[in-house]
């Protein structure tokens, strides 16, 4: 298992003003408004706030990392990821 520091947009504090009906979900790293429906890519990350590429909750406690859950990103954000850790939507 790996880790990576997230990646966050310099407009992240920027985003935080915009806001739009329906858009109830915020890309991790611009902070971006989203809809549910539109989620396509998620990340994985700790407590520690990093991005880990496993989806194994077991062997993430073992190796002393705990979840914080997964958080979505948005389609150019997650160009500035890995390709590892991103995950695809969830059902």
């Amino acid at each position: 298992m790996k880790t990576h520091p997230l990646y966050q947009s310099p407009k992240y504090d920027d985003n935080e003003n915009i806001r739009k009906k329906g858009y109830n979900e915020r890309c991790i790293s611009c902070n971006k408004p989203m809809r549910q429906e539109d989620i396509k890519y998620y990340v994985h990350m700790t407590t520690d706030w990093v991005a880990i590429d496993s989806e194994n909750l077991s062997l993430i406690s073992k190796l002393g990392y705990s979840s914080q859950g997964y958080y979505p990103i948005g389609g150019e954000c997650r160009k500035n990821m890995p390709p590892e850790f991103i995950f695809k939507r969830m059902k």
